[in-house]
């Protein structure tokens, strides 16, 4: 007869209860809100953009290579894997990424979370137009509510320290577009019995073979050069919190779903404005804390008419 290890008895009991998926639903918030800390520490201190997105990637596949190998857990590789592989290492890393990493040192950390909120209402958009989604006035009216937050701050001049930040703002948008299509986009294409650790793994490794190919062709490169400082341990710790951060992901949706995977962006908005005013000192406009008051009523918006 199968006796089951403590360790595993102990987490099958936190999952069924609720508590386990809920604890790594707030580690994950935290690692997506402390990102975009990371980024900013990186690349206002000495480390180029696109290298910066290549170390991420690259460490972060070290890591979990190690922890596959060490479970058995390697990314297949079929034809079916390596599409999904190269999808998600674009829409989940490369495209995002670099445009977060790019425009960090020109923002307030603070703000970036508030576009990144916007994606299950971008999602669900998607899914409405490829008919997954049936209409719905509570989501659609969330989704209204979403998009008023981020004009909010787009459109009065006093709503940003700088004027020219509206532009950056803006094109901070594009990882908003990316994740949400990597959302629909990824159920339909993943493979059946496949492991959130093999997943993650295989496309990171994908992400560092695309970054190292964007790396050579802008001639950018950085090897940790020079005293290790503050932008050098940002990147190490980026490395760590990226890895962590893509097997969350997909343990949370095959765990719970993607309605209480949505309840992220509450977390990581928070995580992300907190850690701007403490780190870096930020202060915003009420311009700004009635954006974030309309996104997170949106959100709570769209994730209950899901729900429903």
């Amino acid at each position: 007869m199968y006796n089951p290890s403590p360790a595993r008895a102990a987490s099958a009991s936190l999952q069924q209860t609720g508590v386990l998926p809920l604890i790594l639903l707030f580690a994950l918030g935290l690692g997506f809100g402390v990102s975009f800390t990371l980024n900013k520490l990186a690349t206002t201190n000495g480390v180029p953009f696109i290298p910066y997105v290549f170390w991420q990637s690259a460490g972060a596949a070290l890591l979990l290579v190690v922890a596959a190998l060490g479970l058995r857990q390697l990314p297949a590789v079929t034809g079916a894997h390596i599409r999904i592989y190269v999808v998600m290492a674009l829409l989940n890393v490369a495209i995002p990424y670099l445009v977060l990493s790019y425009v960090a040192p020109k923002l307030p950390a603070g703000l970036l979370p508030i576009g990144l909120a916007l994606v299950p209402g971008v999602i669900y958009l998607m899914a409405l137009a490829l008919r997954q989604e049936r209409f719905g006035v509570l989501r659609f009216g969330g989704i209204c509510l979403g998009l008023v937050g981020v004009l909010v701050i787009l459109l009065p001049k006093a709503s940003l320290p700088e004027p020219d930040m509206v532009g950056w703002l803006a094109l901070s948008l594009v990882a908003t577009l990316a994740f949400s299509l990597r959302a629909v986009l990824v159920p339909l294409m993943r493979p059946p019995a496949t492991t959130s650790l093999s997943l993650a793994c295989g496309l990171l490794i994908a992400a560092t073979i695309i970054m190292l190919a964007i790396m050579a062709a802008s001639g950018e490169w950085w090897a940790f050069e020079g005293d290790f400082g503050i932008g050098h341990g940002a990147t190490v710790a980026g490395m760590f919190n990226n890895a962590l951060i893509l097997v969350l992901i997909f343990t949370v949706i095959r765990m719970s779903g993607p309605v209480f995977f949505g309840a992220v962006n509450y977390i990581s908005m928070l995580v992300g404005v907190a850690l701007g005013m403490l780190v870096f000192g930020e202060q915003h406009s009420l311009w700004v804390w009635l954006a974030i008051a309309l996104v997170l009523v949106g959100l709570y918006l769209v994730n209950r008419g899901k729900a429903r």
